[in-house]
């Protein structure tokens, strides 16, 4: 499976090299999956691949995700040569009870030993994912893990909170009354407290679930909240140029046989303009409504906008939201409340 799924990423990126006629990137992100299981004869191909088929001289930042458990010196030095010049490690937490119960393979040692093995290949920049909210989790601990983590030599770090959108042994777990989830409140004291603890560290944030050093946040994954054109490919992936949206087939099958067909959304004037307060919400930045209500004139969608301000009001008037001159940011109460207040540009 492995060499088929690899043989037809590699036709995809040239298939797009081809028809943007060798563009230019500045940023790649390998993954969505465990890149790290491939073999290292795969990741040159992928590397290579992305090499021919684009101009890379202007690259800022390739970022590749892996799981600690999965982790070799080898494959860590052959992913630099090819030029990789990021990691994610999938850590999820330093507790390996808690690793367990939610379906990973690693232990709590391989977390730290893996941010050592990615620094002894040559890797500055490395962050690392921590959960938030899984069951039996002691909260305090997730300051413990972040300390931890920063201290071994990671220099990016993105807090989640548990989704159970998605099949996995937790939801059924907690849908069958087998585990129980840590109280909301508990959970939204844990996330103040991380925006507390971390600065103190060093790490500021700069995105909902994001903390980095200065100058160490993730360049390619702000091209998503700037509305920044992106091209997926493979199983699932999504890409955005202007106001088109696609993405491809999640069955692997047919993407394997370069049958399927992949999902398009042509935003319409206001969903295009939607998108503009929901991405810039979401970043430590935060919005520019002056410059919002501009282009939504020159759109005549400026009935829209303020059917939006007046929504966002009670948000403002409860703290939820920090305006100062043009600029809307999200506090960081706010933050806990991002995906009601999100609602008020989709409705």
């Amino acid at each position: 499976m492995e060499s088929r799924y690899v043989k037809r990423l590699v036709q995809e990126i040239e298939e797009w090299g081809a028809f943007f006629s060798a563009p230019a990137l500045d940023t790649i992100y390998l993954g969505g999956g465990t890149p790290s299981v491939l073999s290292v004869n795969s990741l040159r191909a992928i590397s290579r691949a992305i090499r021919l088929a684009c101009s890379t001289a202007g690259m800022l930042e390739a970022t590749i995700e892996v799981n600690p458990g999965t982790l070799t010196s080898s494959w860590l030095d052959a992913a630099r040569q090819e030029g990789w010049s990021r990691i994610s490690l999938g850590v999820q937490a330093l507790d390996t009870a808690l690793l367990h119960s939610i379906g990973r393979v690693h232990d709590a040692s391989d977390g730290i030993f893996a941010v050592e093995l990615c620094k002894d290949a040559g890797f500055e920049r490395i962050s690392a994912d921590l959960l938030l909210g899984a069951p039996g989790q002691r909260l305090e601990r997730v300051l413990e893990d972040a300390k931890s983590l920063i201290q071994a030599g990671v220099e990016h770090l993105s807090i989640y909170l548990l989704d159970l959108d998605k099949p996995c042994i937790i939801k059924s777990e907690v849908e069958n009354g087998k585990a129980e989830l840590p109280d909301e409140g508990l959970v939204a004291d844990a996330y103040i407290s991380l925006q507390e603890f971390l600065p103190k560290l060093g790490f500021v944030q700069y995105e909902i679930s994001n903390y980095s050093r200065p100058g160490r946040h993730s360049i390619h994954n702000m091209r998503y909240w700037l509305r920044r054109p992106y091209i997926g490919m493979g199983p699932g992936a999504a890409s955005n140029i202007g106001d088109c949206r696609w993405s491809e087939s999640e069955n692997i099958k047919e993407w394997l046989e370069a049958r399927a067909e992949p999902e398009i959304q042509a935003l319409s004037p206001q969903e295009a303009m939607a998108e503009i307060p929901l991405l810039a919400l979401r970043t430590c930045g935060g919005l520019d409504w002056g410059s919002l209500s501009r282009e939504a004139a020159t759109k005549g969608l400026s009935n829209v906008v303020s059917k939006w301000e007046t929504a966002l009001a009670p948000f403002v008037d409860g703290g939820f939201l920090a305006q100062e001159g043009d600029t809307l940011r999200l506090t960081a109460k706010g933050m806990l409340l991002s995906n009601q207040i999100f609602q008020v540009f989709v409705d």
